[in-house]
């Protein structure tokens, strides 16, 4: 049982077979596996020539069936047509599966397709078509002519038209050679070979099979050649069969199909002719070719493609497009007849040039036009003319640009600015084009030639100097610069400069002649500080002047000059007023005055303050006192020099009307007038031996002297002091007043009644005397006469000497309850006026009498009254050592 099933398979693989292992190594093929042959492209086979099993069990046990083969070993490859075009079923059954689809059905393998027949091709013959990619992935074709076993036998060979069609395949008439088609059909049977030839001598040509779908399986072959030559064309067409020969009496036979193809002549006297329509418009002309139906025309640039501009049936053809100017074009001619091949062409070259005038040239020259001259050029000459003119001034880069149509020559061009350069276009209108003749021509003057320069003539400048620019200003000197005449008002080379500068407050001018354009900058020096300065500038080219700029420019400051008329206005004791006049030369704005001051006979440093205005008050000085006032002025730049006077202050006033009244031997009472201001009073009293001084308070007019002695003579003086700031100076003493006792009365204290409430301020100083103001009188105190002898007298005289020596002066300082402490006197002459300290004031009802005077015999009367606060009264006195007196 087991060996009947192995051979039932090998039976079976035997029969359905397999796909070949073999594949092209490039490109495609039909290979018949049961004739084991790789046969050709629109080969013939028949029915028993191909199967869907392997039919005769070769060896390699292949598939017999038709199989499309392709060098791209892909998997679901390639599709099997109908001859009547359409596909003939797929089937992923086995081969010899009885429901395949009959009568034939296809297989895909890797890389190939298979045709395999399951039933009888009757009614199925003609040409099959396998389509399926290359190794490149495009897709082939590959034709194959199947029929039954009786058709193959009975099959002559294919049949051809007789003749062939005519068709030109060049898209251009002009190609060389010319590249045209003879095509036509062969039907009973594929043409697998086509051979041609012309007048006998075969030619090359390319071949194409394409399949006309149906029942007569009818194949149109069409040949492509490349050939300019006339004759008669014929095509031979057989095919290639499995098995050749006769087959049962039948014999095989090639078929031909012919044409006669003629060849048109080439034109002749062609001829191209520019037109005045356009600078690239021309005109082609050329002779009649006999038999000829029509002209293609083509132009060419250089090695481009030729451009087909026209078929015509005429001999004479306009191109006013697709052409450029400045181009050299080839144009050719071919002449053609309804089936005949195009002729060889007819060429003509043709450069469009621009048109050239080479006497373009100025021929008269102002400042403001230019005559122009030409003549028409000679290649075309052009509908009018056009001048565009660029002008400049020769000192600036911009132009400005100006057309002048329809002008013939000669031809003047107006407006120009003087001293300008000017470029002439002139243009030819051709049409509605136009060209520039002579480009960017530039003339000058009136040598004649081609870009020749043209420059119009000077005038004189229209515009002054641009702006005035002051640099370095300094008091006696500054820079000035100025910018160019602007370019439009220039009208010529600036050759110079006329600068002239004015003093504006003295009216005085100076002119220099600056040389040279480029010369824009000039120093100004010799010149005043802070004064207004007026700078004109006034430009000229050649002797011609032009419009004045000017410019006002002040000069720095300097150092101020000397004040004048430094005066004293007012004089107090304590303050100077002064004022001034400012410097008559001021060299700028006076910023402050300062002033210096100490007392003139002072080699200490000054006082200095300062003010903005002419006069000033200096307060603080020392009554009677001269002083150095210096001022000097100052600016922004410093100061200018001093100017100094000496003035002083107001002496204090002196005590007027003072009077003197004995009242005793030994005690005397003063009498003044008061001191307006006075602080209070100071009243000296000297012996010839002694001086002594007392203060007496500002509010009282009185005073009494008590303790002085009999035996001496006194003076008397006094002075005011005034306070100034917490200091005390003294004012000028009285004249010395003397009284002698021997010449008054004595007073009666009981009759004579003295108002000497003494008040001094508590901040009333002690004094300080000055000896210049010292002037010693003499008073007399006499003892009275006691009618004793000379001798006694002289005894009593000696007597009161000694005593008056022995005893020493003293000040006391006398409360209402009898205290009597004595003071100490100062001195300290500094200045004019003696300075004075405060007194300490110690109890407001102090009261000053001399001690010598019997105080109980001396009644004070009710009109003294207390005063408001004490004072101290000072004096010098020589204290013996005696401490019985009291």
């Amino acid at each position: 049982m087991l060996r009947a099933l192995l051979l039932a398979g090998f039976i079976l693989l035997t029969v359905e077979g397999q796909a070949p292992t073999s594949l092209p190594s490039n490109g495609i093929q039909l290979y018949l596996p049961y004739q084991d042959r790789i046969i050709p492209d629109y080969s013939m086979i028949y029915a028993s020539q191909f199967y869907n099993v392997d039919q005769n069990n070769d060896a390699g046990n292949v598939n017999d069936a038709l199989w499309c083969q392709s060098a791209n070993n892909v998997t679901n490859i390639g599709v099997w047509y109908y001859p009547d075009g359409t596909e003939v079923p797929l089937f992923d059954g086995p081969f010899d599966d009885p429901s395949a689809p009959r009568p034939v059905f296809s297989k895909r393998f890797n890389g190939q397709i298979a045709l395999a027949r399951s039933a009888g091709l009757s009614g199925y013959e003609g040409l099959y078509k396998c389509i399926i990619p290359d190794e490149n992935g495009v897709n082939q074709t590959l034709v194959v002519g199947a029929y039954t076993d009786s058709g193959y036998n009975n099959n002559d060979g294919p049949d051809a038209d007789p003749t062939m069609q005519f068709s030109l395949l060049s898209t251009s008439r002009l190609a060389t050679p010319p590249v045209f088609s003879l095509s036509f059909s062969v039907s009973d049977g594929p043409p697998t070979t086509v051979s041609c030839s012309v007048n006998g001598n075969g030619i090359s040509t390319e071949l194409s099979h394409v399949i006309v779908n149906g029942s007569g399986s009818v194949t149109r072959v069409t040949v492509t050649v490349r050939l300019r030559e006339a004759g008669n064309y014929q095509c031979t067409v057989s095919n290639h069969r499995v098995t050749a020969g006769n087959i049962s009496g039948v014999t095989a036979v090639n078929s031909t199909s012919s044409l006669i193809v003629s060849v048109s002549d080439t034109p002749t006297g062609l001829n191209a002719t520019r037109l005045s329509t356009g600078l690239a418009h021309v005109r082609l002309s050329w002779s009649t070719v006999s038999g000829a139906t029509g002209y293609e025309v083509y132009y060419q640039l250089s090695s481009n493609t030729p451009v087909n501009v026209s078929n015509t049936n005429y001999t004479t053809i306009n191109i006013t497009s697709g052409l450029f100017r400045g181009l050299t074009y080839t144009f050719y001619v071919v002449s053609y007849g309804s089936a005949s091949l195009p002729s060889g062409n007819a060429s003509v070259m043709e450069t469009f040039s621009d048109p050239v005038v080479s006497d373009f040239m100025a021929t008269l020259i102002t400042n403001s036009t230019i005559t122009l001259t030409w003549s028409p050029p000679t290649a075309v000459v052009p509908i009018s003319y056009i001048i565009v003119r660029d002008c400049r001034s020769v000192c600036e880069s911009s132009f400005t640009s100006t057309n002048e149509t329809s002008v013939s020559s000669p031809h003047t061009s107006t407006g120009i600015p003087p001293y300008s350069q000017c470029g002439f276009d002139l243009i030819g209108v051709y049409g509605a084009e136009i060209t520039y003749l002579d480009t960017n021509y530039l003339a000058e003057i009136a040598y004649l030639d081609t870009n020749y320069l043209v420059t119009t003539l000077s005038t004189a400048p229209t515009a002054p100097v641009g702006d005035i620019i002051f640099s370095s200003v300094e008091s006696v000197s500054m820079t000035v610069s100025w910018d160019e005449v602007p370019c439009n008002g220039r009208n010529g080379p600036i050759t110079g400069y006329h600068l002239t500068y004015t003093n504006i407050t003295s009216n005085t001018s100076y002119t220099v002649n600056i040389t040279g354009g480029d010369n824009r900058t000039y120093n100004l020096t010799g010149l005043i500080p802070y004064t207004n300065y007026t700078v004109s500038i006034i430009p000229y080219n050649y002797i011609m002047n032009g419009p004045a700029r000017q410019e006002i420019q002040l000069t720095a400051e300097s150092i101020p000059g000397l004040i004048s008329d430094l005066i004293q206005t007012n004089a107090t004791l304590t303050e100077i007023s002064i004022s001034w006049k400012p410097p008559t030369i001021p060299n700028g704005i006076i910023t402050v005055y300062k002033i210096r001051y100490r007392e003139s006979t002072s080699t200490g440093p000054y006082n200095i303050t300062n003010t903005t205005n002419t006069y000033y008050s200096i307060v603080g000085l020392i009554p009677n006192t001269s002083y150095t006032i210096g001022v000097r002025a100052y600016t922004s730049i410093g100061p200018g020099e001093w100017a100094a006077e000496i003035f002083s202050t107001d002496e204090i006033a002196s005590i007027s009307n003072s009077t003197l009244v004995h009242l005793n031997l030994s005690s005397v009472q003063i009498n003044w007038l008061p001191i307006p201001g006075a602080s209070y009073y100071t009243i000296y009293y000297s012996s010839g031996w002694d001086v002594n001084s007392m203060n007496v308070s500002n509010e009282t007019n009185q005073s009494v002297i008590l303790g002085l002695y009999s035996c001496l003579s006194y003076s008397f003086e006094m002075s005011g002091a005034i306070e100034i700031n917490g200091i005390y100076y003294e004012g000028p003493r009285t004249e010395p007043r003397v009284i002698c006792t021997e010449d008054v009365p004595t007073v009666n204290p009981s009759t004579y009644t003295s108002t000497y409430t003494m008040t001094s301020p508590t901040s009333t100083p002690s004094g300080v005397f000055s000896d210049e103001f010292i002037n010693i009188s003499t008073l007399y105190v006499c003892p009275p006469l006691l009618g004793i002898s000379l001798f006694i007298n002289m005894i009593f005289v000696c007597v009161m000497i000694g005593m008056c020596c022995k005893k020493k002066k003293i000040t006391y300082n006398v409360n209402a309850t009898g205290t009597i402490r004595p003071i100490k006197l100062k001195k300290d002459p500094v200045h004019n006026y003696a300075v004075i300290e405060p007194p300490v004031i110690q109890n407001p009802q102090e009261v000053v009498y001399d001690s010598p005077l019997e105080l109980s015999s001396f009644e004070l009367q009710p009109r003294i009254q207390p005063p408001p606060t004490h004072y101290r009264v000072m004096a010098e006195q020589e204290i013996n050592n005696d401490k019985s007196y009291k």
